[in-house]
């Protein structure tokens, strides 16, 4: 399965998904949509309540949105490293099922600290822009990205309906129990050194402040996950009162 993303008059090929047993759940091995469609991606450059810029990237489903994903990039976090993520993970199955897909262009760890500011700026864009799916916030991110999900979750606790980190940790000092009763799929492969320990470390600290966690070390892969995008869907969909 290859997405593709037309943005700003160019053509990115998204990355190759091979097979994923471990997380294919209940899909079917032929993609929603047609994988020679191209996704139409739009830019929009916010203002912060600091006077700051941020940098959304949005995916818009073809029919009314039933709920959002917003997505934090890996790395430094900026354009490029943005739209691998989306292209990789989140440019098909899930607008396909009616969630639209809003990246930000932030680096996570730097989420620690006014991290409140970034959170704020793009929940109002999606209220304003998605209000029809706004109840229904998915927070994601991979490496970098998966640290800063759990910073950006901490700032909006109220509006998050689930968290997926792939691979992903928190080493702050802050509490998790404003994430009590959250659902938390924390992916980590079993090659990828000291995130493993870290992904558990994490996954002890969400189950003890009450949120609902699956951890699940991925046999064969190493830091960069091979992820169905249909799998990521499906347990979206599968969250307990989704």
């Amino acid at each position: 399965m290859a997405g593709r993303l037309v943005e700003a008059g160019r053509l990115r090929s998204a990355v190759a998904l091979a097979s994923f047993p471990a997380l294919l759940l209940a899909c079917g091995s032929d993609g929603p949509t047609d994988p020679a469609a191209p996704v139409t991606l739009e830019w929009v450059t916010l203002t912060t309540a600091l006077e700051e810029p941020v940098n959304i990237a949005v995916i818009r489903p073809p029919v009314a949105a039933r709920g959002v994903v917003v997505a934090f990039p890996w790395g430094r976090g900026d354009s490029d490293l943005l739209l691998g993520l989306m292209d990789s993970y989140w440019d098909e199955a899930a607008p396909a099922a009616g969630y639209a897909i809003v990246g930000v262009e932030v680096y996570g760890p730097g989420m620690s600290d006014g991290g409140q500011y970034i959170t704020s700026a793009v929940l109002d864009w999606i209220d304003t822009n998605l209000a029809g799916a706004a109840r229904d916030i998915v927070l994601t991110g991979a490496s970098a990205g998966g640290i800063g999900v759990f910073h950006a979750a901490l700032t909006m606790p109220d509006r998050v309906g689930g968290i997926i980190a792939m691979p992903g940790r928190y080493t702050g000092d802050d509490s998790l129990a404003s994430l009590a009763d959250v659902p938390v799929w924390l992916m980590v492969g079993e090659d990828d050194g000291a995130w493993v320990g870290g992904s558990e470390a994490t996954a002890r600290r969400l189950e003890e402040a009450g949120a609902r966690v699956t951890l699940e070390i991925v046999a064969g892969q190493g830091h960069v996950l091979i992820v169905p995008q249909d799998a990521l869907v499906e347990w979206i969909r599968g969250r307990a009162g989704a």
